[in-house]
């Protein structure tokens, strides 16, 4: 789901998340068509730049400010993809989220032809989304839905392809948590701006302790390696056995025949129609 030999012209902005920016990276290496990469420069940047250095995806780095202030900076002809990575922490607080990300999007116009976010509803904190975009943004956007046109639920529905498969998992591996390798990967981050947490400076109890107290009340019993093969495959395997140690609770992995790119896959194509 490519661009079927359509010469692609343009500038696509992709918005991510980085516990989605596994996807955007297969997306772009997947992708034969010749394109320009321009990665905007802020702090959330780190774990992205050497995914790309390693899969040998070439990009012209250009500071936030002056992308947004300077007409210019990325060429209007030839393809075009900028990324403008997201701060995790906007998961904090969906109703945050929420506002955050359409403030964002609302800059985009007039520096990109079309928008690809690379987020889930993420605790239903961009529900009305893509309604919102079509009222209000002069360029299409478009983000991960499933085969029926739903939007996916999170970063872990996403490889799964769909809500009903994401349920499917839920039911056939209870009573455990779940880890690609970007949540395995930026799990300590990722703890400490999940919105069960907030609060924890005013109490005398660590995340760590707080989550492993969570997980007892819950009846977690194991934490469950999802391999996509994307992403940070060099330390993935390290980085949940020690998620699994730190919370005390037993690794297993995920059978085969679970996961694809397909939500991905269809989404970027669908970002390439937005061009000329």
């Amino acid at each position: 789901m490519l661009s079927e030999g359509r010469t692609v012209s343009g500038r696509l902005m992709m918005m991510a998340c980085p516990l989605l920016e596994d996807e955007m990276v297969y997306n772009l290496t997947a992708d034969p068509d010749k394109k320009r990469v321009f990665l905007l420069t802020n702090k959330n940047t780190e774990t992205l730049i050497p995914k790309l250095r390693t899969r040998n995806v070439e990009f012209t780095q250009i500071s936030e400010e002056r992308f947004f202030k300077e007409d210019g900076c990325v060429p209007k002809e030839g393809f075009n993809v900028i990324i403008w990575m997201m701060d995790l922490g906007l998961h904090s607080e969906p109703k945050d989220l929420a506002a955050e990300i359409r403030r964002l999007m609302l800059m985009v116009p007039g520096h990109a032809e079309g928008i690809a976010l690379y987020y889930g509803l993420c605790g239903r904190g961009l529900e009305g989304i893509r309604e919102w975009a079509k009222e209000t943004l002069p360029i299409p956007m478009t983000l991960f839905t499933d085969g029926e046109g739903k939007l996916c639920d999170d970063c872990i529905c996403v490889p799964l392809g769909s809500s009903k498969r994401y349920l499917d998992l839920m039911k056939a591996h209870t009573g455990m948590l779940y880890l690609t390798p970007a949540v395995a990967c930026n799990w300590r981050d990722y703890l400490g701006h999940n919105p069960l947490f907030k609060g924890l400076d005013r109490i005398d109890m660590s995340t760590r302790d707080y989550m492993k107290l969570l997980f007892d009340m819950a009846g977690y019993t194991h934490c469950l390696k999802i391999q996509t093969n994307l992403g940070d495959q060099e330390n993935f395997q390290v980085r949940c056995e020690e998620y699994a140690k730190e919370m005390e609770l037993e690794l297993t992995e995920l059978e085969d025949g679970w996961v694809s790119t397909e939500v991905a896959d269809r989404m970027y194509a669908e970002a390439k129609t937005f061009l000329r």
